[in-house]
């Protein structure tokens, strides 16, 4: 029997403690594929604070748990050893599982496993679809990691876009991100995009007296302005540190922040170094509480640098969009997110140099003069219709359908 063999550096069968894109797919699908369906994995968690079983079987989903180092984030060298250890042992689970005319999927984690997938797929003449969720080393150029002009930068774009132009599919996750893929020189024909989704399988709008964080953390009364998720390098920092700073004496507002991240770290050392008391700080939240985390906030942020337009895009406006929370975009008019808002009257976009218009607006917003019921309608309208997870189900289905029935 064919197999469809997916690899990704994490993976769990457990979902409820992770809220991972991938698992989320193959629980959904796999009653629905033909072939065998296996996952190539580390045998660690995100946390690196634990180590899972070699090989486990959930449902029709062989997942392989291959041996890596366990040097964690903290350090570079030590992210690149973990990083090479698991290029190599995929290599050697590949080759050892795949057959002719198989197809292997490949995810972006860690950088450049892509190019592991495209040189087994050559060695054993499989199939090969690329799942593209960033592009590396563009975004590390971006965030100033490493430069464009240098050596190693030019190998690895050698490297990632070899892979690219050589694969079957590759599917990307936004427009932008596919205009990019044809403009490095992969074909149109061999893009497509499939958006990505919220995993949470019932996503719903909590209204505010029945929420019960309001209470647990004394938020009651207040105009709350939330950012939920990862708030990193890759997001704008300063337009934000801006907005805590004109707001610390506003006692009518809150501003929360849920997550984690370089950027929350520093503006958590920042509020506390100045005793700032109407911001809050909360970690992530278990996947069963995000429709009570999410229903919260009068107004969402979501941000992006405009230099990383299209080489990533942020996943939280997905289970935002899925319970039409308010949102506000702050990046570039011209990315994905900001011409979804445009196009369908579904919140509101600014650059981070609109200081001033974002203050206008979150002013409004607390005077009550605003249109944010009919944003809500709008968004959970376009996020039915383009965003659910059924939708992305389908068309995942289609293309590997396609090669279920090939040879």
């Amino acid at each position: 029997m064919k197999r469809i063999i997916f690899i990704n550096r994490f993976f769990y069968p457990d979902q409820s403690a992770t809220s991972q894109i991938l698992s989320d797919l193959l629980f959904n699908v796999e009653s629905q594929i033909e072939s065998e369906i296996h996952v190539v994995t580390s045998r660690n968690t995100y946390q690196n604070d634990s180590k899972l079983k070699t090989f486990e079987k959930y449902k029709n989903i062989n997942i392989h748990r291959v041996w890596t180092t366990r040097f964690g984030r903290s350090n570079l060298i030590g992210r690149s050893i973990d990083y090479f250890s698991f290029y190599l042992s995929t290599f050697l689970v590949l080759v050892w599982l795949a057959k002719k005319r198989d197809v292997i999927v490949v995810k972006t984690d860690p950088p450049v496993i892509s190019f592991v997938a495209y040189v087994v797929s050559k060695i054993k003449q499989t199939y090969l679809v690329n799942w593209i969720q960033d592009l590396f080393p563009e975004v590390a150029s971006g965030l100033n990691m490493i430069k464009s002009d240098t050596l190693a930068y030019s190998l690895l774009i050698k490297i990632k876009n070899k892979s690219l132009k050589s694969a079957d599919m590759n599917i990307a996750i936004g427009h932008k991100m596919q205009a990019l893929l044809v403009e490095e020189g992969v074909p149109k024909d061999k893009t497509t995009v499939i958006d990505n989704w919220n995993v949470n399988a019932a996503p719903k709008c909590i209204a505010r007296e029945d929420n019960y964080l309001i209470d647990e953390w004394g938020l009651k009364d207040k105009f709350i302005i939330s950012y939920s998720g990862n708030f990193g390098r890759a997001h704008e920092y300063n337009v934000i540190k801006e907005l805590v700073e004109h707001y610390k004496h506003d006692e009518s507002l809150v501003i929360l922040f849920i997550g984690g991240g370089k950027y929350y770290d520093d503006i958590k050392e920042y509020v506390e170094k100045f005793s700032i008391k109407n911001v809050l700080f909360k970690p992530y939240q278990d996947i069963d509480k995000l429709n009570y985390s999410l229903s919260l906030a009068d107004l969402h942020i979501i941000s992006l640098r405009p230099e990383l337009e299209g080489l990533i895009l942020p996943s939280k406006f997905y289970g935002l969009a899925s319970i039409g929370a308010p949102i506000l975009y702050i990046g570039d008019k011209q990315g994905d997110i900001s011409q979804a808002i445009k196009k369908h009257t579904c919140g509101y976009t600014f650059e981070s140099s609109e200081k001033e218009n974002i203050v206008e607006l979150i002013d409004q917003l607390k005077a009550g003069d605003n249109n944010t019921r009919l944003i809500t309608e709008n968004l959970q309208k376009l996020y039915q219709t383009e965003y659910k997870p059924e939708v992305a189900y389908a068309k995942w289905l289609n293309i590997l359908h396609r090669y279920d029935h090939e040879g």
